[in-house]
């Protein structure tokens, strides 16, 4: 449709940096496009916020400095280079800078909004590389696997993303659990191949958080059956009932140990 909203949405989708655009107002306002860049940088597709409240889906964070920001759009128009917070949908909270024009869509008020992750990005030498590791120990369900085949590349790589992040935090608290025991010693050196990508959890300041946000699609994914499927080995060779039902729950959902082929 030719009209003022689809040809801002299109400026939105063309942007070189996470961006979206919204209904205007503190309360209410609903999202009415987003970027690749964006749903990458809190960690949703785009159906889970698609004209949802930006307060409800949240992604965005109820504060003084919000209310500043919404205060200059609503007498100036606009802002530039604001710092805000965003929180990702496992919980972590995305330092950024924002940039804000108050526009008008086919007669309805709307900020378009332009995002700079202020995070630091991952160091190359920190990044799996490709074959430099071993063999992959685990597969993908089969139901996992046909769903993962039926999304966009944008949505497996969001969707793989946050299975990795809730797996990592999971181990570390398997870890926990085990304590001193054989399988905690397993799950630190597992968890410990993770630093490069702990970041603070200042959602949960009790917690270990991750971020694995820098990473492409082929590169998580192969990160995520590596690391499942050392958790399976775990589960095999642990006798203590308690962590192995633990880390089952981890990673029996969306992978399954790959079979053991032998060669004579």
């Amino acid at each position: 449709m030719f009209s003022t909203r689809s040809l801002t949405a299109d400026l939105v989708q063309q942007a070189d940096v996470p961006a979206c655009l919204s209904t205007a107002g503190p309360n209410g306002s609903q999202y009415l496009a987003a970027n690749a860049g964006y749903l990458r940088l809190v960690e949703r597709v785009w159906p889970e916020i698609q004209h949802k409240e930006l307060l409800a889906a949240g992604t965005a964070l109820s504060s003084v400095q919000r209310d500043r920001r919404l205060w200059l759009l609503e007498t100036n128009g606009y802002y530039d280079a604001e710092r805000a917070e965003v929180r990702s949908a496992t919980g972590r909270i995305v330092d950024v800078e924002i940039s804000s024009q108050r526009v008008w869509c086919s007669g309805v008020a709307c900020d378009l909004e332009y995002f700079l992750p202020l995070s630091a990005p991952i160091p190359l030498d920190a990044r799996p590389g490709p074959g430099a590791t071993a063999p992959k120990r685990a597969a993908f369900t089969p139901r996992f696997g046909g769903s993962l085949r039926t999304m966009s590349l944008l949505d497996r790589r969001i969707v793989i993303g946050r299975i990795m992040s809730l797996a990592a935090e999971g181990a570390v608290l398997a870890r926990n659990l085990a304590g001193a025991a054989k399988p905690g010693m397993a799950l630190t050196e597992l968890v410990q191949r993770l630093s490069p990508f702990q970041v603070p959890n200042r959602a949960s300041p009790t917690t270990v958080g991750f971020d694995f946000s820098d990473l492409e699609y082929d590169e998580i994914e192969d990160l995520l059956l590596r690391f499942t499927g050392d958790i399976w080995s775990l589960i095999m060779a642990s006798e203590d009932r308690d962590i192995v039902d633990t880390l089952r729950c981890l990673v029996s959902k969306y992978t399954m140990p790959r079979p053991v082929v032998v060669t004579w």
